[in-house]
């Protein structure tokens, strides 16, 4: 028998937060959802500053019957300026997917992290099912399914 759904949203926060990880885990209804701002840096080029910012959160709800669904939310926005030929340019783009995704990225440069304020060399990288198998681990462990495709 899966432990209610009550006492796994209860205890989500405090059994899946830890230093060690770059995301936050927080209880929303009846949903687990971690969250992760896995880049905000300014990066920098010889004609261009590029400040980027890009989040991936992972929602899992909880059903009555010890069972669960699963969505993939990444968003990504960008302001940029660049300079050449004598002219100044600005521009900004943003971009969301909302569904199921598995993802990686690795991102380096020169630049400031936006979060530390440290400026040189700068990496970003994540990867979708670190997150994934960590709430998924929990849900398993005791006694939760992911639910079918009609479940």
């Amino acid at each position: 028998m899966a432990t209610d759904k009550y006492s796994m949203l209860y205890y989500a926060p405090s059994m899946l937060n830890r230093e060690d990880i770059p995301w936050e885990v927080s209880v929303e209804g009846d949903s687990i959802v971690a969250r992760w701002k896995w880049m905000n840096a300014l990066w920098f080029a010889p004609n261009e500053i590029n400040d980027e910012v890009r989040m991936y959160t992972f929602t899992v709800t909880l059903s009555d019957k010890g069972t669960y669904k699963e969505l993939d939310t990444s968003e990504e926005k960008s302001r940029s300026i660049r300079a050449g030929d004598g002219k100044v340019g600005f521009g900004s783009s943003s971009n969301a997917f909302k569904g199921k995704q598995n993802s990686k990225s690795l991102n380096f440069g020169l630049g400031r992290d936006n979060e530390t304020g440290a400026v040189g060399f700068v990496v970003a990288k994540y990867n979708t099912t670190q997150v994934k198998d960590q709430i998924r681990g929990y849900l398993e462990a005791n006694g939760w399914k992911k639910a079918g495709m009609f479940g």
